[in-house]
């Protein structure tokens, strides 16, 4: 199988293309095509004053900052679910709540997720209904 590298910033980041799907570009509802700014992780909230972001955009990729390190990846659509790929990310190591924020963010992302855009709120849910996380337009 094919696998490339990219070198993002001081990180090394492996791909597996077949891990990779496209949305059709256009295809994405605009409603939830932008910037959002992480509230709550799985109802435990969030640290205060650390910048967990997620961009979705219009061509099927996201990219985002997890609070210490910067990440990319595309998703994929299907009525109200939504996929992530793995995403590639940059390896810095910060404090431990950092890092464990990070996780938990991680983490949601890589389950089946229904989406839902409340006026200027994300909510990106998982199987059983719960909360993974809770956006703000930013």
């Amino acid at each position: 199988m094919l696998k490339f590298a990219l070198f993002l910033g001081c990180g090394c980041v492996l791909i597996d293309p077949a891990s990779v799907s496209m949305v059709a570009a256009g295809s994405v509802p605009p409603a939830l095509v932008g910037r959002w700014l992480v509230e709550d992780i799985g109802g435990g909230g969030v640290i205060d004053f650390l910048q967990t972001t997620l961009e979705i955009n219009d061509d099927g990729t996201y990219a985002g900052f997890a609070g210490c390190n910067s990440y990319t990846g595309t998703f994929g659509l299907s009525g109200d679910e939504i996929s992530f790929s793995p995403p590639g990310a940059t390896r810095k190591i910060c404090v431990p709540a950092v890092m464990d924020q990070e996780g938990k963010f991680f983490e949601v992302l890589k389950r089946g997720l229904s989406w839902k855009v409340d006026d200027t709120k994300l909510f990106l849910a998982g199987p059983n209904a719960k909360i993974g996380l809770r956006l703000v337009a930013n």
